[in-house]
This record gives C-alpha cells, structure tokens and sequence, in this order.
C-alpha cells in the first residue's frame, strides 16, 4: 500500500490536468461554434431577403432548408452550459436566431414534425430528437421573439 501512495499525488495532478484541459476545450469550442453559427445564420437570413421576390420555388425551398437545419442547431447550441460563461457569443447567436426565428416562424417546426412523420425519408429523427428539437425551438421563441427588434 506505501508503493501506491507515492503514486496517488502525481496520479491525482494529471487527471486534473486533463479534466482542466478538456473543460477549456469544450469551452473554447461552444463559444467559436456559436460565433462561426451566428456568422451562417446572418449569411443565410440576408440571402433569403435579398433572394426571396425573384429566386424560384426549388432555390427558395433548398434555402429554407438551410435556414431551417441551421435555427434548430443554433436552438439547441444555447443551451451549451459552456456558451453561458461569456456574454458576447450567446448575444450574438441569441440576436440571429431570434431573427431568423421571426423570418421563419412555424415553419421549422412544422418542417421537422414532417421529418419525423416520414417513415420514408432519409432523414427521419426519433421521437426523443424531435421532443429535444420542440423544446428548444419553444426556449428560443419564448426568450428571444419578445427581445429581439424587428429587422
């Protein structure tokens, strides 16, 4: 039991180390994935407003898509505990979604409900995925709707 002793200390400091390191690197990667989200989201939002009187019906529909894909995955990045330690990248993607979640409305609700409700398609999400998916679009409409000013 003494060998082990000698052992325990250094053993106890790396694991620290690590648990440091990988909480830092989760940190890092939420707050540059919601800035990098948010720079996508504004792009695809002004796109669609530029686009939107005179592109076709199949470019408007491929861009509602992405739009779509885009607003769920930025609903449910806010809910990151890492994004909430800095202020400025949740503000940002808070305001972008919020933008996008007044172009869009219902719609990617409803796009996701068809997703689910097509045994058929490719691109089917579970019933625990589409739950996750409603809950945090709800989040996001009910915190951000009211806040955020209409472009």
């Amino acid at each position: 039991m003494h060998k082990f002793k000698g052992i325990l200390l250094p053993l106890a400091l790396v694991f620290a180390a690590i648990a440091i390191f990988e909480t830092g690197a989760r940190y890092g990667a939420a707050n540059t994935r919601a800035v990098a989200l948010t720079g996508q989201l504004n792009n695809y939002v002004a796109l669609y407003r530029q686009v939107a009187q005179q592109a076709d019906q199949r470019s408007l529909a491929n861009l509602e898509l992405v739009i779509d894909n885009h607003i769920v995955t930025a609903a449910l990045q806010r809910g990151a505990w890492y994004l909430r330690l800095r202020d400025e990248p949740v503000g940002q993607l808070n305001q972008a979604l919020g933008s996008a979640l007044l172009l869009r409305g219902d719609a990617v609700k409803q796009r996701f409900a068809a997703m689910h409700a097509d045994a058929e398609s490719a691109a089917q999400i579970s019933d625990a995925q589409l739950a996750q998916i409603m809950t945090a679009l709800d989040m996001a409409r009910a915190d951000l709707i009211k806040t955020t000013p209409d472009p």
